[in-house]
């Protein structure tokens, strides 16, 4: 329990929920600031003058709300603890927009503060005062996120603060985790309240298998002989420890791993049993499937065959209650934790009893690498300046303190199949279709590991989502430099594939999609000029590795740096 040490600095319900923040292990609020976050702002300054600064979270500024929320869901991923984000009223959440969908998806932690109206007109501490206070009055605020949301509520005073930052964190970080919405009106932020003993959050997940399932699980893996799971999300944090069970599993069970639309990495991705990121390598050869942590495990459309394999799910929330359809065929589920499970299971294997999986597997991943290393050699033999010659050239700067925010589209198969990372936590994806989220991403899993070297992967119209001014800026305010790479291929080339993929004989296909192309040329590295960071636009191969190492010399010597490469399309 928290003492109720009723202090100067904490007469008001905005002073109770800052320093409630810190104490739940809090240390920084990013903050798009507006009219209705006064009282807060008064409270940050009162209790910094009297010298307690340690006492709250440090308030972020924020140029953009999407940025806001982006560095919270970068940081929570890469850190494991939940974080907070403080935005202005109706107006404010409209911008968090997809950054608040990408969050929901990828299971980030996130304590969402919005200011509210004020509801009275005179007489009170935080009435409205300004004609805005009447155009921002809607009739449900919170109904603009709240499917966005684990768990959303109103404060209303005298209730204590401390009791809400208490349940929302615990909402937010037990499985599945995810954002929560609060909203709060200027006058009650404004009113004193009086501190009550507050627990501290739970944070509720599932544990491994029970003995039954572990036994089942066993028994279906001995009877096979080419196992193979497909995961998008096993590696998530405590990501050492997650990634060492699955490759623990792999290598006794003789099965080999495909990563499919991985949020992060799952499984090291120079691993001789690594399949790749397409899953009909698997269900096409496998006679058994595990599919761990996996939201999205295959398309049941066009080319991926019916498989014959037989088909095991392990995972949390295996209903999946936050989509709509799921129309997944499975033959046997267990609800449980999928690395914990795969780990109980490992250690009653006997690894020779995996031979045959493992040589198996071992040869078409071989292919697979093979593969790769021809794509790039011809791109290269012909001075092509690809995705595929950019990602390999983009390997030679990535060591074991890299980590790789991913925001790309079309470029994303050159980025997985180029850039062997091992490391467990060192690659992070949006989780959802919200583009523009490596920007304030980038940032947040800077500020979360600050000796790390963060390199951002991103496509063109990615980089123009994330709104790069406002997040050069965000950059530089907080010194987390980070390296941009920008893929641009001159326009929407998802928008030209999805087109010509549903009608490939059609008059769009005939005339190459014209709505997707970008005749205008553009630096895209230029809006990080408004802070004097380190750019440069490279149009040849030639000179990918100069460009690359002076960029990264910028970033470990604390400038922000943009590479604005104009890559063929793929």
């Amino acid at each position: 329990m928290s003492d109720p040490d009723q202090t100067v600095a904490d007469r008001t319900a905005a002073a109770r929920f800052l320093r409630a923040f810190r104490r739940q292990g809090v240390t920084r609020v990013f903050a798009n600031l507006g009219t209705d976050h006064t009282p807060l702002l008064e409270a940050a300054a009162a209790i910094r003058r009297e010298g307690r600064d340690d006492e709250i979270p440090e308030i972020v500024s924020c140029p953009h709300e999407f940025a806001a929320m982006s560095a919270a869901h970068g940081h929570a991923v890469v850190s494991g603890e939940p974080q907070v984000v403080l935005v202005h009223v109706d107006v404010g959440t409209q911008n968090l927009g997809a950054a608040m969908h990408n969050a929901h998806r990828a299971n980030a932690p996130v304590f969402v503060l919005a200011g509210l109206a004020p509801v009275t007109d005179a007489g009170h501490s935080g009435s409205r005062d300004h004609p805005v206070h009447y155009f921002q009055d809607v009739f449900d605020q919170p109904g603009i996120v709240r499917e966005y949301t684990r768990w959303s509520d109103q404060y209303r005073p005298p209730a204590d603060p401390a009791e809400t930052v208490r349940r929302g964190l615990e909402r937010a970080g037990s499985e599945p985790a995810g954002p929560v919405y609060v909203t709060a009106t200027r006058e009650a932020l404004s009113e004193p309240v009086e501190a009550t003993a507050t627990g501290e959050p739970r944070r509720v997940r599932s544990g491994g298998a029970d003995a039954a399932g572990v036994a089942r699980l066993r028994e279906l893996v001995r009877g096979a002989e080419r196992p193979a799971v497909i995961t998008s999300d096993i590696g998530r944090h405590p990501a050492d420890e997650r990634v060492s069970a699955l490759v623990d599993f792999a290598e006794s069970a003789g099965a080999g791993v495909v990563e499919q639309t991985p949020t992060t990495l799952c499984f090291p991705r120079d691993h001789e049993q690594h399949l790749g990121f397409d899953p009909e390598t698997a269900l096409d050869r496998a006679d058994l499937v595990v599919v761990a942590d996996a939201d999205v495990p295959w398309i049941p459309s066009g080319d991926v065959p019916d498989t014959d394999a037989r088909v095991v799910q392990i995972d949390g929330q295996p209903t999946k209650p936050a989509y709509p359809r799921w129309p997944f065929p499975i033959d046997e589920t267990i609800r449980a934790d999928p690395a914990a499970t795969l780990e109980a299971v490992s250690g009653e294997l006997d690894p020779a009893d995996g031979s045959t999986g493992r040589e198996f597997w071992q040869d078409v991943a071989a292919e697979r690498y093979a593969d790769a290393r021809e794509r790039l050699e011809a791109d290269r033999s012909t001075e092509r300046l690809t995705p595929t010659v950019l990602s390999a050239a983009i390997a030679d700067v990535v060591d074991e303190d890299t980590v790789i925010v991913e925001d790309a589209v079309t470029s994303r198969p050159a980025i997985m199949s180029q850039i062997p990372l091992t490391e467990p936590g060192s690659y992070f994806w949006k989780g959802g279709a919200g583009l523009g989220w490596a920007g304030g991403a980038g940032i947040g899993a800077k500020l979360a590991d600050p000796d790390k070297r963060v390199i951002s992967l991103v496509g063109d119209g990615s980089y123009l989502f994330a709104n790069p001014s406002a997040c050069a800026l965000f950059a530089a305010e907080t010194a987390a430099p980070t390296l941009t790479v920008v893929y641009d291929n001159q326009g929407w080339n998802a928008v030209e594939g999805a087109t010509t993929a549903q009608y490939p004989e059609g008059a769009a296909a005939e005339a190459a999609v014209p709505e997707s192309h970008v005749e205008t040329e553009m630096d895209l590295s230029a809006p990080a000029q408004v802070v004097d960071a380190h750019t440069r636009v490279v149009r040849d191969p030639g000179d990918l590795g100069e460009a690359l190492d002076a960029a990264v010399a910028a970033v470990d010597d604390g400038t922000p740096a943009v590479l604005d490469v104009k890559v063929e399309r793929p």
